[in-house]
């Protein structure tokens, strides 16, 4: 299982270098919103056409009790660029490290192994702003119990591009 996923990983990233076309939003900054699980705020760079660092901090649980502090940074490298009314809308993937703090549930931290699936949609008429959908499955490690287990992330963000 680990040998055809770590193929997999290496198709998709093969692929991503010599078929996706670039976005032409390469140096961008974008800062926004995420609402899902968890829920927070995305901060993301582009080094180039085809690959992007994300940053996520948010809580990945309920208001009210259970959840803990979530940060986790993702690189994300273009598979597919469709072109949507004109814009361009990368279809991204790639692995994602994070730590989540769950003060109390279990009052101990894990470490997470997420490997995110990003759809971006770029708008014509607003240009500065951009929405993404996602979802990335992976295990979570706790620091209490070296036993692990399966999480996710996914929702729904709404960034804008911070001008050069």
């Amino acid at each position: 299982m680990k040998k055809k996923t770590m193929v997999f990983l290496i198709l998709l990233l093969t692929g991503s270098l010599l078929f996706a076309a670039g976005n032409g939003n390469g140096g961008k900054n974008k800062i926004g919103g995420y609402v899902g699980w968890p829920t927070g705020f995305s901060f993301s760079h582009e080094f180039n056409d085809l690959t992007e660092i994300d940053l996520l901090v948010g809580w990945s649980g309920y208001p009210w009790g259970w959840g803990g502090l979530t940060v986790q940074v993702a690189a994300l490298f273009t598979v597919f660029d469709p072109e949507i009314n004109g814009q361009a809308c990368p279809l991204s993937i790639g692995p994602a490290l994070g730590v989540t703090g769950d003060f109390v549930w279990t009052k101990t931290a894990s470490l997470d192994i997420l490997v995110p699936l990003r759809w971006e949609v770029n708008f014509s008429d607003i240009p500065d702003f951009n929405l993404f959908i996602e979802y990335g499955p992976g295990i979570s490690i706790y620091f209490a119990r070296v036993a692990p287990s399966f999480t996710s992330r996914g929702g729904v963000g709404l960034r804008y591009r911070i001008p050069d």
